[in-house]
């Protein structure tokens, strides 16, 4: 059985680009559009993994990780950031907040799968 990932991300060409690849990576997909969506469906559909955008509307990137630490069904699901904020303080404050890794846009196919890849075997 495949995989399911949560991507996160307002911009739709994002959302496109990242569910194209993930599928080709074999893994199903689910998007969200804000964080606050992103905080139902990660409760809904129980995702093996997020993949989630720091500047968002509603709540941002660093909120949806806070809520989903905070809740025992979902603090272990691991958290893939993927921004173009790349000043250090905002990696830091994702870090902190427990996201596995920071990956930087423009987005890079083979790097996300890689970096998808890993985090998946970690948390098994």
């Amino acid at each position: 059985m495949s995989k399911k990932i949560l991507v996160v991300d307002d911009n739709q060409d994002t959302v496109q680009i990242l569910t194209a690849v993930l599928k080709r990576g074999g893994y199903l997909v689910v998007a969200a559009r804000d964080g606050v969506e992103a905080v139902q469906k990660v409760q809904e559909e129980k995702p093996s993994l997020v993949l989630s955008d720091i500047m968002m509307p509603k709540l941002d990137g660093f909120g949806v990780m806070e809520a989903m630490r905070a809740d025992p069904g979902m603090n272990q699901i691991p958290v893939l950031i993927i921004s173009a904020k790349v000043d250090p303080t905002s990696k830091a404050r994702g870090l902190e907040l427990g996201a596995k890794d920071y990956i930087i846009k423009p987005i890079n196919p083979g790097e996300v799968l890689q970096k998808v890849r890993q985090h998946l075997q970690d948390a098994v």
